[in-house]
Order: C-alpha cells, then structure tokens, then sequence
C-alpha cells in the first residue's frame, strides 16, 4: 500500500503534437459497443448475467457504449431537449440572475461562459483554454455526503417565469436515478459480490446533470476545446445527445473516434470511481468536445456517484498479494476534492 497512489486514476497523461493532433483530428473507425438492458430489466432467465458479462467487457476495453432497453421514454427525452433549448435560448440577462454556486463539492446554477481555467486535476492537457459551452445544472435533491439536506440551503435555484421546465428536468432526473440504481446489482454480478452489495455506498447518491449547449466553433486546436479532454470523476455518466455531433472518444488503439448520435440510445461511460474500485481493471475513457457544425450543439450528462462520505477503496475480489490496490482509500468527497484541486 506504501506504493499506491493518492487518487490519479486517469493513466497516461500526454500532450505532445501528436497527442493532440489525434485529440483534434478523429479518425478512428473501432466500433463503440451497444449494450441492451432489456434481458435484465425484464426478468428474463440468465438475463442479468448475460449483461453483466457485456457490460464487464465493454468496461475493460472501451469504457464507451451506446445503451439500449434503458426504458426511458422518447417523449420525456423529446422534452427534456425541448426545454433545454427554451431555457438557453432565454435573454443573457434573465439567465445571469441565476448563480453558479457550490453546495460542498457539488455545483449547481448557470454558468454562461467558463471562467479562465483554474489549476486542477480535471485537465489531462494543461493550458487547455476556458470551454466553449453554456450550462444549467441541477443536483439531486434530498442530500448528500450521507445526511440528508438542510432545508435552509437551496440545492437548485431554477429560472422564473418559465412553466414546466422545472418539472420536465426533474421527471428525467429521477428517472435516470431509477436506472443507474438499476446497474448496481449489475456491477455487484461483474466482481462477483452479492447484489445488494454497493446499496450502502448510495444512500444519498451524487447525482448532477447538465443542459448544455455548444455553439459552432470555427477554427480547430491551439488548445480550444467545447469542452477539453478529460475523464469523468464519477462513477457513471448517463450522457444524453441531440442531433449534433461533436464528441470524440479516445479508442482502444489511441486514436480518437467521433461519437455517432444513434436515436433511441443513451450514451454511457464508466468514471475514475470504478477504476479506483476495480484496481485499474475497468477503465476512464478520456474524451471532449469540439462542435464544428454550423448549428449549435445540445447534450445532457448526468453524473452518478456514491454518497460523499462514502469510503472508495479496491474491492476484494480485485486484489491479490500479486495485485496489490494501486490506489489509496479515501471519500468520494475528497476524491472530487482531488479532482477539483481542493484537496488538502
């Protein structure tokens, strides 16, 4: 344990020309899987065995796949971008008035654009310019960090004056908790522990998603990205895209793939939480944005973790006397921490 590292799970960092020309350039053409739910949501006879072997495979080799049989339906999708785009589409002034403001290590509000990039270990290229991209995002509600929410201290503060877009980005948000729940008893069956085992990691789960919206950018490199390339620091991210293109993922052979939109799907990729707990086993795919379509683009992530009180260390069926845990135990909170460079 002497050996193990303190909380950097995000592998090779490089930004030589050539590592960013790829980053740049996309070019792969590896499959990005697809992964069907159904069998499992269904009840069917070996179902959750079978998706938990995908699902354990895709996590080892790509970290990226396209998600089927989600049971979220297309309408409250629909709306969700519907709603998305009335609010970015509100006046500078009427959207400023809403904060971005912290709630312990979770940011909520409206952030129109990045301010210059602060020092932390979200970059994987330094001097990465501010992102490119306007955003909303809400936390869940009902606390975190393993007590519940004080009532005095707003976790979400939403726009006025415009009826239902509260109440369609909340029906999306709870069900996307629904589903990544949904996957505990699937990532339990990959490290062949019970089922319930990772229950009492989430008894008050981080759970942020996003509106965001990303105008056309004209001119590739000097280190302008939507948004630069990095690694979720999550466990999962439930990532929801419109009808624009414009992520790239990092494959297998180190090229860089542009992500399709394929209707119907969900988008998914595993975080730096689940390399922590697998050892290195499963992977953090780096990734990022640049939109260069003439039309803005639209996405939602939605960011799922344990609660932040929650200890992160390598489970036991992942080490060995011959594989020792790489990384240190900590909270997930001061694994953000980490992540944010406010750790001390």
């Amino acid at each position: 344990m002497d050996d193990a590292k303190l909380a950097d799970v995000r592998g090779e960092i490089k930004d030589d020309p050539e590592t960013l020309y790829l980053m740049d350039h996309p070019d792969s053409v590896e499959a990005i899987p697809t992964l069907d739910m159904s069998p499992y949501l269904a009840g069917a006879a070996g179902g959750r065995e079978r998706v938990a072997a995908e699902l354990d495979e895709i996590s080892r080799t790509v970290g990226f796949f396209y998600l089927t049989g989600h049971g979220i339906p297309q309408n409250v999708i629909d709306l969700l971008f519907r709603e998305s785009r009335r609010f970015h589409s509100l006046p500078d002034a009427q959207k400023s008035v809403i904060p971005w403001f912290a709630t312990d290590t979770l940011r909520s509000g409206y952030q129109g654009t990045e301010p210059a990039r602060p020092s932390s270990n979200s970059h994987i290229i330094p001097d990465a310019k501010p992102n490119l991209y306007a955003k909303f995002s809400v936390n869940r509600e009902g606390g975190w960090g393993g007590t519940p929410a004080d009532p005095r201290k707003p976790i979400n503060i939403w726009p006025e004056n415009l009826p239902g877009f509260k109440e369609a980005v909340q029906d999306y948000h709870q069900r996307v908790e629904r589903l990544a729940r949904q996957f505990l008893p699937l990532w339990a069956t990959c490290f062949g522990l019970p089922l319930d085992y990772f229950d009492k990691f989430f008894a008050t789960p981080h759970l942020t998603l996003s509106l965001l919206r990303y105008p056309p950018q004209k001119v590739v490199g000097n280190r302008q990205y939507g948004i630069a390339p990095h690694t979720d620091n999550s466990m999962m991210t439930f990532l929801l895209q419109a009808d624009v293109s414009g992520l790239a993922v990092r494959m297998p052979s180190g090229h860089w793939r542009v992500v399709d939109i394929i209707p119907g799907t969900m988008l998914i990729n595993t975080g730096n939480l689940i390399v922590h707990w697998s050892n290195g086993r499963y992977l953090s795919t780096k990734h990022r944005v640049i939109n260069t379509n003439e039309i803005d683009r639209y996405s939602s992530p939605c960011f799922f973790g344990p609660s932040g009180d929650a200890v992160i260390e390598c489970l036991p069926p992942c080490q060995s006397p011959d594989n020792p845990p790489k990384f240190k135990p900590m909270t997930y909170r001061a694994m953000r921490q980490w992540y944010y460079g406010t750790y001390e």
